[in-house]
């Protein structure tokens, strides 16, 4: 089953568009994830996309280390970013995807494990590290954070001005996500990032990567050539607390303002309050509840609303809690939202579910360039 978002502001600019789509249960992975590609190539079809208009391809697998060869064969010779993660759909289906298009981008090119977009306002660099050659999650989510400044500099571009969103997936997080934080609060105080400046929108889950000595894997979206003032860091503090009260260091969202529209970018929000304690412990339903209103507070605090929603992403301690938090979700989120709702622990044992996603609206700033 797929859903599918758009938006679009119908002045020639960049139309995107967002899916989700879960394999039907049933067969082995290969029969799964086929049935999975033909149903996605038939719904780009049917709104105007194509493999040449893909940005994101994200998937999530149920057994990633058996799974990725098979699936790196199927997706071989695409021009995408590819994000492979071991998180799996809470349905008990073996494979998820999510995909962003931009019907209108011009130019894209792979190297050295990055996506360049080239376009005519704007040059987007999305970027992963291959496999790290050392051990622990603290050595190995400081090599991601040193490997991504190096991959900047050649575009005169810094992780402080330039890194919009990251994405840091953690092998065993009940374990290994106090190592994950540790180094990134070392590489963000060394590199001129603190509460008096910015931090990064973030998410930190469990998620596991192909091979299983890698314990950290970093996502990252970096926007090259925006001006000061684009980037504009959202805060809630009536509803949560900002992240350093308790010792990490990531924005709760990030709005990208461009000339013809905003993009919002949420970090993983779970039940938290102005204290950054958990609400509704043990509550799965009522943490739902909080986090959307976290969520829609986040979005209210510059300009947006959950009806601006395009995208999101639920991660679940246990699957079998994802029919009472759709129940929840689906009466307050936009009707038909992609969405894929995954099995991956948060990083504080007592919340039991969290939400990240995307939204864009009209709302842009002419001082700035549109999005083309």
């Amino acid at each position: 089953m797929f859903r599918h978002s758009e938006f679009s502001t119908g002045n020639g600019g960049i139309t995107e568009h967002f899916f989700s789509g879960v394999s039907a249960r049933g067969g082995d992975f290969a029969e799964e994830a086929e049935a999975l590609f033909k149903e996605y190539h038939t719904i780009l079809a049917s709104h105007g996309c194509s493999l040449e208009s893909e940005i994101l391809l994200r998937f999530h697998l149920s057994d990633v280390t058996n799974q990725t060869p098979f699936l790196c064969e199927l997706i071989n010779g695409r021009s995408s970013f590819i994000s492979i993660v071991g998180q799996p759909p809470a349905c008990g289906s073996r494979i998820a995807l999510e995909a962003w298009h931009w019907c209108g981008s011009k130019l894209k090119q792979l190297h050295d494990g990055a996506l360049e977009c080239v376009m005519r306002n704007y040059k987007i660099l999305w970027f992963q590290t291959p496999d790290p050659a050392v051990a622990g999650s603290a050595k190995q989510t400081a090599d991601e954070f040193e490997a991504l400044k190096r991959g900047l500099a050649p575009y005169q571009g810094t992780v402080e001005a330039n890194t919009v969103r990251t994405w840091l997936y953690c092998r065993d997080v009940d374990n290994n996500y106090g190592g994950l934080v540790a180094a990134r609060n070392e590489f963000f105080a060394a590199n001129g990032l603190s509460t008096s400046t910015h931090f990064i929108a973030s998410t930190g889950i469990e998620g596991q990567m192909a091979k299983p000595s890698r314990l950290v894997q970093m996502d990252s979206v970096n926007w090259m050539n925006i001006k000061k003032g684009q980037q504009i860091y959202l805060s809630a503090p009536a509803m949560l607390s900002p992240t350093a009260l308790y010792g990490v260091s990531f924005e709760r969202g990030t709005r990208l303002v461009l000339g013809d529209r905003s993009h919002y970018f949420i970090s993983g929000t779970a039940s938290i309050d102005a204290q950054g304690q958990v609400v509704h412990p043990f509550n799965v339903k009522k943490q739902a509840g909080r986090l959307v209103e976290n969520v829609s507070a986040l979005l209210e605090s510059s300009g947006g609303t959950l009806s601006d929603l395009k995208w999101a992403t639920v991660y679940l301690r246990d699957p079998a809690d994802a029919s009472s938090v759709l129940h929840v979700l689906e009466k307050r989120l936009p009707p038909e939202l992609p969405l894929v709702v995954v099995r991956a622990p948060v990083c504080r044992p007592a919340w039991l579910v969290e939400m990240e996603c995307v939204a864009v609206n009209a709302k842009g700033d002419p001082a700035f360039a549109p999005f083309l």
